[in-house]
């Protein structure tokens, strides 16, 4: 299959040990950040050796693309006076990397990400890590409690075929290995065997089988327009004053999560300023504040707000927001499940 600027994608069996060295290679040129364990958790971060690597992981709390491509704090500008104002950007150097064993979820994540920071206004911070960012993605072996990524189409295995670089799918003691684009081929000059029907067949059948292993499956259609004639439903003001906390917990481990405020914090000597974004929650009672008047300000507005932003796919970019990768729902301390207020909605049926 051709891809984008001309590049042939092509597929090769590799083994797992000649991936490893593989990334090995990398590292004298790249950044390199994959599933480590850390505890009994899995998180992303920088690694020394591929021997550092966790690939049979199930879940991490935060995602890849909200670590190292949107970043969840950083600066922007510095005000210095010495006598004259100086205002300069600040754009440093965005070092080259590779992020491994991305799942499905976190890959579509990332592209709901493009949507907001490359669309019609360009983010040149997000624009320069993403084009610097080599994406390896990684086919789930194994569905997490909460996942429903299957219920919005971003897994368990991903089914989109360009804007990444190299998916990954485990065959025991090897990789299908699938390249995707140029920089894919560029990092993975390896020599492997041709990839036959054994193969894909046994890609379909895990796939297959993962199917078969969700929990927690949303029906999806339609519900953008039911939740939008339920904004006064029970269950809003229910489930927010007997269970949240506005605790924002969901929004901060939310992939697709893309609010941000600036902040200016000035030095001690009170001669610059550095102006910075941050992330931002709407979960917040301040995040709606307009000048002195909140048109959230009850907590039952809130968590609708993170709800319907979540399962409504309408009123944005024509995708649903969520992708089913279950981590506000794990990390919520009341254990607050998006999908059964969803369903609560769907059971009463008002239009």
């Amino acid at each position: 299959m051709t891809g984008v600027h001309g590049f042939r994608e092509f597929n090769v069996l590799i083994s797992k040990d000649v991936f490893f060295s593989c990334i090995d290679t990398l590292r004298p040129e790249y950044k390199v950040f994959g599933p480590v364990r850390d505890g009994n958790q899995t998180v992303f971060k920088e690694i020394s050796s591929s021997a550092d690597l966790f690939m049979d992981y199930s879940t991490t709390m935060l995602s890849p693309g909200k670590m190292f491509i949107y970043k969840p704090k950083e600066d922007m500008l510095k005000f210095r006076d010495d006598g004259t104002l100086s205002v300069a950007e600040v754009m440093t150097g965005v070092e080259k990397q590779v992020i491994v064993g991305i799942h499905p979820c976190d890959i579509s994540a990332i592209f709901y990400l493009d949507r907001t920071f490359l669309g019609e206004f360009v983010d040149p911070f997000y624009k320069a890590r993403r084009e610097n960012t080599i994406l390896i993605a990684l086919n789930c072996m194994q569905v997490s409690e909460n996942c429903f990524c299957s219920s919005v189409g971003t897994g368990p295995h991903l089914h989109i075929q360009s804007g990444y670089d190299v998916l990954l799918t485990d065959l025991g003691e090897d990789y299908l290995a699938e390249i995707k684009s140029e920089k894919g081929f560029e990092v993975f000059r390896v020599k492997g065997q041709e990839t036959g029907p054994n193969e894909w067949s046994l890609k379909s059948e895990k796939e297959k089988s993962l199917l078969k292993s969700f929990k927690k499956i949303i029906d999806t259609r339609g519900l953008d327009e039911l939740l939008m004639k339920n904004l006064d439903h029970p269950v809003w003001a229910t489930t927010a004053d007997e269970r949240c906390l506005s605790c924002s917990n969901c929004v901060m481990v939310c992939p697709t999560c893309f609010c941000y405020n600036i902040v200016d914090e000035m030095s001690m000597d009170l001669k610059e300023i550095t102006r910075f974004r941050q992330l931002d929650a709407c979960q917040d009672l301040r995040f709606a504040e307009v000048h002195g008047g909140n048109f959230r300000s009850t907590r039952a507005s809130r968590l609708r707000q993170f709800v319907i932003h979540n399962l409504n796919y309408t009123s944005q970019y024509g995708v649903t927001k969520t992708v089913g990768c279950g981590r506000c729902i794990t990390w919520c301390p009341t254990n607050i499940d998006l999908t059964e207020m969803a369903k609560e909605v769907q059971r009463s049926r008002t239009y």
